[in-house]
């Protein structure tokens, strides 16, 4: 009787086994997605950014701290460029159509406590810290010569070496620049070179958004801090 008697199978083992095998499978496709995301998370992602002017480019991103070599050099190239090039000639525009029977409109400049700088000058102002920028415009007023607002007189940068902006910390930078301000008097178009060797130090900064009834000063002093880069020191040179 008891030959014929129906035995019971016993599931639990199969079950444990199954089970192994399944969590063994998750495993395998958690590490694989893993490493996946790994490598994603490594790789700077581009984005496709249309301009005002409908022209489109890739851009990658960065953190709020980070800005390029190239980025920074070519800051401080146009900043100390426009701070040290004094001209109070009128720019030339699209509708710019001198008459010579009538006397140039020549630039009357801004005053400061000691002098006066050109508008050009003080318009690049902007770009650096507040802190550092009143004194350093009063420096270059002492600088600027009397003659430039009558015309007769007028300088540009040349800048003959910018090095790689180097790490000081994070959001700040140092670029060594080597210079001369060479000054044009009168008919003198050889110019009197002054030598003008300069550590600048820079920093990253938040920008702010153009405001939508904005006076001419707030547009003058967003467009030169478009780049989220300030100067915040400027001192001699160790040759």
């Amino acid at each position: 009787m008891k030959l014929l008697e129906r035995k019971e199978l016993n599931f639990t083992p199969i079950f444990l086994i199954l089970n192994a095998v399944l969590l063994v499978i998750i495993l395998l496709i958690e590490v694989v997605n893993f490493a996946r995301v790994g490598t994603i998370s490594k790789t700077k992602a581009s984005t496709l950014v249309e301009l005002s002017d409908g022209e489109s480019i890739r851009v990658i991103p960065i953190g709020s701290l980070e800005r390029s070599p190239q980025a920074i050099t070519h800051f401080v190239g146009k900043t100390m460029t426009g701070l040290l090039s004094w001209n109070a000639l009128p720019k030339r525009t699209d509708d710019y159509n001198p008459d010579p029977t009538k006397q140039l409109k020549l630039d009357t400049g801004v005053a400061t406590s000691k002098a006066k700088i050109t508008t050009s000058t003080w318009a690049s102002g902007f770009a650096l810290s507040e802190d550092f920028r009143a004194p350093f415009l009063e420096e270059i007023s002492n600088l600027t010569p009397p003659d430039v607002f009558n015309g007769s007189t007028q300088s540009i940068l040349k800048v003959s070496l910018l090095s790689q902006p180097t790490r000081i910390k994070d959001g700040q930078w140092k670029v060594d620049m080597v210079a001369e301000i060479v000054v044009f008097q009168g008919s003198n178009l050889v110019g009197k070179p002054i030598a003008f060797n300069k550590t600048v130090f820079v920093r990253a900064i938040d920008t702010a958004a153009l405001p939508r009834f904005a006076s001419d000063v707030q547009e003058t002093a967003i467009r030169e801090r478009k780049a989220g880069l300030e100067i915040y020191k400027i001192q001699d040179l160790d040759l």
